[in-house]
């Protein structure tokens, strides 16, 4: 196995370590256990603790969005594709995430470190993916599905309020069933919101 790919192995096991634990809970021993490497070996690679959590945010964002962008490649229209996004991509309908919530709701929910570096990559993150969803609503106008002064900017902060909240939301809400109700009327809010 490479330098490289260790690397990569260590980025993902530390994100979903993150994820599950919390920035400050986790600690380099726990970072250790789940990597597989030595204190040494963690700090030549990534630098620090906060540069391996930033480094986790990216990851993260960049699945997200990927999954986002295949997904509206295969959808008749920029609406449904958004819909298709939070039926079956965004952690909150994923089975498979480490928690039902999104990592950079949950991480913003945690930040009050002081660390700089982690609350600058937090706010860059989230602008870009505010950014990508007003992007797909101006899709959705240029396509007839919204009217035309529809607001693409306000429609996209008003998707991210309604996932983080859904977020806020399922991590003290045991109940699955639920979520996935809630989540699937969102869903069809902004399928069908013309």
């Amino acid at each position: 196995m490479n330098v490289s790919h260790d690397k990569d192995m260590a980025l993902d096991q530390a994100l979903e370590l993150f994820w599950t634990k919390g920035y400050a809970s986790t600690s380099l021993k726990d970072l250790e256990r789940a990597t597989g490497m030595h204190p040494g070996s963690l700090y030549a690679a990534f630098g620090s603790k906060a540069k391996l959590y930033c480094l986790s945010l990216e990851r993260y964002a960049s699945r997200l969005n990927q999954m986002r962008a295949e997904l509206q490649a295969q959808s008749d229209s920029p609406l449904e594709g958004l819909s298709q996004f939070i039926l079956r991509a965004h952690p909150l309908s994923d089975a498979d995430a480490p928690l039902p919530v999104c990592y950079l709701v949950k991480a913003t929910l945690e930040t009050s470190q002081g660390n700089q570096a982690i609350d600058d990559k937090l706010s860059e993150l989230l602008t870009q993916n505010d950014a990508t969803f007003a992007d797909m609503f101006r899709q959705a106008i240029d396509a007839g599905e919204l009217p035309e002064q529809s607001d693409a900017k306000k429609l996209a902060r008003q998707l991210s309020a309604d996932l983080a909240g859904l977020c806020f939301y399922a991590l003290r809400e045991d109940d699955a069933k639920l979520i996935k109700e809630m989540v699937g009327d969102l869903a069809t809010r902004v399928r069908t919101q013309h």
